[in-house]
């Protein structure tokens, strides 16, 4: 049975283990995070496990395709995915301020009841796929066998085929001078555009669960406790995500500076008091979204067949989970074939 090593176990991850797990390969995954998910990202107040959650890093996703349809039909009537219908709105800068218009945009959205982070550890799970979480490639090697990758204190794991998931910088950098066979790993830093993520104990925004703003530090606001069906509170647990430009001018600030540019502005477009928030939780997405030089590929993922190896990702796909999703399936197409 042919061996292949999956690094990175988020989305595009996941779909790779799937299928060649289906196709009767012997799947292993390592991810250096401590769980699987990758940017679907979800955590909770407490250990306590009936604790509030939130996903601080993908919000929702979409379903467009008829393959991944058939996959989310599945996980809707498992339970494991639900619909999402908050009141969206859009946040407009006026002369006499910021005003919150209902948004036209009515597509269906698809989170998990317990948290996006828990469907992708329900995928790896479904197939008894063996996931290595806590090791990270330190190196990644073609030897006259196949592809050896050095976990430091974890050993070394050896493959006939490699599936790297990873964002693009980080992919270049464990692939050395062999980056030069994949030409979309060019300008690798700019393949991909920061984040900064931001979540806030903060009281619900009346009619209006979700929030789109394209002026300013923000980009983006959830009512995770909405998403989670816990409405009868007016204590709510609020993501705020910045825009691209915003994060990468200000990537390496301090969280605490950070945290006091979101938290302003979201009470400036919300009419709430800063008084009124508690910071929960901050973190920085290095590789978050498309960036500047992003493409799409058809198929959206780069393979070089005869050293059995396959770049994957949603920065391969123009984004989105559903992205990542088709990605990972076309690199296990890439082998399997």
């Amino acid at each position: 049975m042919a061996k292949v090593l999956i690094i990175g176990a988020g989305v595009a991850g996941a779909s790779a283990a799937l299928a060649l797990e289906q196709a009767g390969w012997d799947v292993v995954v390592v991810d250096k995070a401590r769980r699987p998910g990758g940017r679907c990202a979800t955590r909770r107040l407490s250990a306590d496990p009936a604790s509030p959650w939130f996903d601080y890093g993908a919000q929702y996703f979409t379903a467009r395709t008829a393959p991944f349809r058939d996959r989310v039909a599945h996980d809707l009537e498992a339970g494991i995915l639900a619909r999402w219908t908050p009141q969206v709105c859009v946040a407009e800068r006026g002369e006499h301020g910021w005003q919150l218009n209902s948004s036209p945009d009515d597509r269906e959205r698809l989170i998990s009841p317990n948290g996006l982070n828990h469907w992708v550890r329900y995928l790896f799970e479904q197939a008894d796929i063996d996931v290595r979480c806590g090791q990270g490639v330190r190196g990644l090697y073609r030897t006259a066998k196949g592809w050896r990758a050095d976990l430091g204190e974890h050993g070394r794991l050896h493959a006939d085929a490699v599936v790297l998931t990873a964002p693009a910088v980080q992919a270049a950098a464990l692939l050395g001078e062999r980056t030069q066979a994949f030409p979309v790993l060019g300008e690798a830093r700019h393949r991909l555009s920061p984040c900064h993520s931001l979540v806030v104990a903060a009281p619900a925004v009346p009619d209006c669960q979700a929030l789109f703003v394209h002026q300013g530090p923000l980009s983006w606001c959830a009512d995770n406790s909405h998403k989670a069906g816990q409405t009868h509170s007016d204590a709510r647990l609020w993501t705020l995500h910045a825009g691209p430009q915003f994060s990468a001018e200000h990537l390496e600030d301090t969280p605490e500076s950070i945290a006091t540019t979101l938290t302003r502005e979201f009470a400036n477009i919300t009419a709430l008091s800063t008084r009124q928030m508690r910071l929960v939780r901050t973190h920085r997405w290095r590789y978050a979204r498309p960036g500047p030089v992003a493409e799409a590929l058809d198929p959206p993922c780069q393979a070089v067949p005869d050293e059995g190896i396959v770049l994957a990702g949603d920065w391969l796909a123009g984004g989105r989970v559903e992205g990542a999703w088709r990605s990972g399936a076309a690199a296990a197409a890439q082998l399997t074939d």
